[in-house]
């Protein structure tokens, strides 16, 4: 636990936010502190790089070609974060009695840190089951849009037999394997109304408004039943068994989820559960807007444009194109002749479903009850992890998705945290799963 933390301590001081070039230094002082790191500890160690694309860490150890390889990923940027918006320097790891807060101690710094820490102890003790590749990239956080290329020009660098990775959250409480993950697409959408910002008395209420227009826009995706609007927003969306519900409706309390997000009350549509809900329908969320004066005091002024950001999330059998091509149609429609806009659509990603019949699942399932004293949750992701739907297709296995964070880690949130008890359980767990 003291090698963890002190390893901890050093890698979320590197302030590694892929959505800002200003931190680009940043990226390149975590690569180098962790290519150090693995080969201090006996590894080979090669960076992989995209023109476009941060570096990316492969780390190789082998001490018996009979030995089966287990590719290990994880990423090492992390979300924005202010120090004016947190309880303490996000980038400086505070230690209380049950957590270690910091942006990036769950997502996914201190995740994929235990199992570095855990495999570099079975190298010492000699007691390392499998041959490992850690692959740890730095665009996760921005869509990973240059991962995929990465891997196909390095396929035979990256044979492995199995794939692992940890970088969620446990549901409710118990061990969660999760089954399939969410795909998806950003997009803006800015509106223009007039050449500038118009005074207020003289022009208020005979002209357009571009904040007004994009409230009235943005209202239009949602009714009153929490359901999308947009033709085709539903299409091919799995049908949700009884079993599914039954099972969901049983993790799924209504006082805990409020508190955990801090909110009065869940809204989901008729008839659905949290868990089924953000795992098996898709969604879109307004992540921001942005139109007028908004410092202190007040700009008497009629706003000449206005921006959304919105992230759309799909699910398995879905497909990201068609989502995205029925998403711009509807806004095209929708938006006045009498307004200039400009849509813009982003980093689109697959969702996928995992097929979890290998051997090691059964394996790794045993070792998380056994250690955690509960049943192991099979889990319907509502979160994406671009990479995923790539390491199935390029290198031929069914990723295993190991959750080890408490559901209050409050990961992309300010306070990230991670439990002490669970850190300590997730050593024991990573240990379990790579030793003899």
């Amino acid at each position: 636990m003291k090698q963890y933390l002190n390893n901890l301590k050093t890698f979320v001081s590197f302030k590694t936010i892929s959505t800002d070039k200003r931190y680009k230094d940043e990226m390149k002082k975590a690569v180098s502190w962790l290519s150090s790191v693995f080969l201090q500890n006996g590894f080979r160690v090669s960076t992989f790089k995209h023109k476009n694309s941060n570096p990316i860490i492969c780390a190789k150890f082998s001490h018996n070609k009979k030995t089966e390889t287990v590719l290990i990923y994880g990423h090492y940027d992390v979300q924005p974060a202010h120090k004016k918006d947190w309880s303490l320097d996000p980038f400086e790891i505070k230690i209380t009695k049950t957590k270690i807060l910091g942006r990036g101690v769950v997502d996914n710094k201190g995740q994929i840190l235990i199992h570095i820490t855990t495999i570099f102890k079975l190298i010492k003790e000699k007691k390392l089951k499998y041959n490992i590749i850690f692959l740890i990239e730095g665009d996760e956080e921005s869509g990973s849009e240059h991962l995929e290329d990465i891997l196909k020009k390095n396929k035979k660098l990256l044979h492995c037999d199995h794939i692992i990775f940890s970088d969620g959250e446990m549901t409710n409480g118990f061990p969660t394997i999760d089954t399939s993950f969410r795909g998806g697409f950003n997009m803006s959408v800015t509106l223009t109304s007039a050449q500038n910002d118009l005074h207020s008395g003289i022009f208020g209420g005979a002209v357009p408004n571009a904040a007004n227009e994009m409230t009235k826009l943005l209202a239009k995706i949602y009714d009153k039943n929490n359901t999308v609007t947009i033709p085709g927003f539903y299409k091919n969306v799995d049908k949700i068994s009884k079993s599914q519900i039954s099972t969901h409706k049983k993790l799924s309390d209504e006082k805990t989820l409020c508190e955990l997000a801090c909110v009065k009350k869940t809204l989901c549509e008729s008839g659905l559960d949290f868990y089924t809900q953000t795992g098996m329908r898709p969604t879109i969320q307004i992540t921001g807007l942005s139109s007028g004066y908004c410092k202190d005091g007040y700009a008497n002024i009629v706003p000449s444009s206005a921006c959304a950001k919105l992230n759309i999330r799909i699910v398995p059998s879905q497909n990201a194109n068609e989502m995205a091509k029925a998403v711009q149609t509807f806004f095209e429609k929708n938006i006045p002749k009498y307004l200039k806009s400009e849509i813009k659509i982003d980093s689109k990603w697959p969702p996928i479903k995992l097929k979890h019949d290998q051997e090691i699942f059964e394996e790794i399932q045993k070792i998380l009850e056994k250690i955690y004293k509960k049943p192991v949750i099979t889990k319907y992701c509502g979160g994406s992890l671009p990479i995923i739907g790539s390491f199935k297709n390029i290198l031929g296995h069914n990723p295993i998705s190991v959750s080890l964070a408490n559901e209050d880690c409050n990961m992309h949130g300010v306070n990230e945290n991670f439990q002490i008890k669970y850190i300590k359980k997730g050593l024991e767990v990573s240990e379990k799963i790579f030793g003899k």
